[in-house]
Parts: structure tokens; C-alpha cells; sequence
């Protein structure tokens, strides 16, 4: 049984296999590109929401590590 089943997938994987490059015809790289930029549309908004998270996320902590290096340098002038 499992000889049969590797059988059929080698035969399967080999019958799939082409010599011929297949270059595109100029209606499926038409509809390629307006399915790319559909999807980029699409995503366009989604990404500029998480980038500007994630900015605002690495100035936040930035911030935070300048205020308190100088609140550190402020107290031990104090002292």
C-alpha cells in the first residue's frame, strides 16, 4: 500500500513537470497587475496604521529612556 501511494505521488510530481517556459499573454499580465493593485490598495491603509503604532511605540520608549538618563543626571548634580 504504501509503495502504491508513493508511486502515484512520484508520478503525480513527474507528470506536472514541463520543459516549455509559459510566458504570460498580455491579458493575464493585465489581470495580474489589476489583482496586484487591488491588493496593495487594499493593504495601503492597514500598513500605514501598524507603521505609525509601531513609530509611535519606538518614540514613546525613547522618550522614556531620555527622560529618565536625565532625571538620574538631575539628582546627582542635586546631591
Amino acid at each position: 500500500m504504501k509503495m502504491m501511494m508513493l508511486s502515484l505521488v512520484i508520478l503525480m510530481t513527474c507528470s506536472f513537470c514541463t520543459t516549455r517556459a509559459v510566458a504570460p499573454t498580455s491579458e493575464s499580465r493585465r489581470t495580474i497587475d489589476t489583482i496586484y493593485q487591488a491588493r496593495i490598495l487594499a493593504m495601503q491603509t492597514q500598513l500605514d496604521e501598524d507603521c505609525q503604532t509601531y513609530m509611535d511605540s519606538i518614540y514613546k520608549v525613547v522618550v522614556d529612556s531620555l527622560m529618565m538618563e536625565r532625571t538620574t543626571e538631575m539628582r546627582e548634580l542635586v546631591k
